[in-house]
């Protein structure tokens, strides 16, 4: 199902996109792998991540929260559909990877009850694509209440535009550099951007990783 990038949607009624595609695994945004630019970024560029508890909404299968977690650094991988959530932890699981390190959980992002502490960390990639444009703000506001001052955002861009006739429909909706700016200046401040990320063979460019903190 696609909708219009205009107007507005009823967001209980747009969740139904993601839990049917769990239904079916009709999951094609997934590459069975954390994205080359998350990787870069942490082991080549060696960027200092946070202490404390991190978050990635939209978890899918959890490569990306299971490759953050540490003994510093707790991870929740969060997701809408159970079966996305009884996926994940199948794979840590079968990882060997310990709960005390990273845990799924059913929730929804804009809905849950954030913990007192906050979060240091949250990764959002193939997220905000996938929330129709009419929720971008709320997506913003809802990064700003959940994680803590000086705490970190990673948001990997995808897909960018390349022309206003690509926005028309989604999702994922297609975006631009600006879109992030518009929702999260007045809360974050841009600390890294790198447009010459790696990135999948098949996303080449269309990605743009960035790391925004929390004023």
């Amino acid at each position: 199902m696609s909708y219009q990038a205009s107007g507005t949607v009823a967001p209980d009624e747009y969740n139904q996109i993601w839990h049917n595609c769990w239904k079916t695994m009709t999951t094609k945004w997934d590459k069975g792998e954390v994205s080359p630019a998350l990787r870069e970024l942490v082991e080549e560029k060696q960027w200092k991540l946070p202490s404390g508890q991190g978050i990635v909404p939209g978890c899918g299968r959890g490569y990306d929260a299971m490759y953050l977690a540490s003994p510093s650094l707790h991870m929740v991988g969060a997701d809408l559909s159970p079966i996305a959530v009884e996926t994940a932890t199948k794979l840590r699981d079968e990882a060997g990877i310990s709960s005390d390190l990273v845990d799924f959980q059913t929730l929804d992002f804009f809905k849950f009850e954030v913990p007192e502490s906050k979060f240091q960390l949250a990764y959002d990639y193939t997220f905000f694509c996938a929330l129709h444009p009419s929720m971008r703000a709320s997506w913003g506001a809802r990064y700003a209440d959940v994680i803590s001052p000086g705490g970190q955002l990673i948001a990997l861009m995808y897909p960018l535009a390349k022309s206003d006739e690509d926005r028309n429909r989604g999702p994922p909706f297609l975006l631009s550099e600006a879109d992030y700016h518009k929702v999260l200046d007045d809360n974050f401040e841009l600390i890294h951007i790198d447009p010459k990320c790696k990135t999948h063979d098949t996303r080449v460019g269309e990605e743009i990783i960035t790391v925004w903190r929390r004023k």
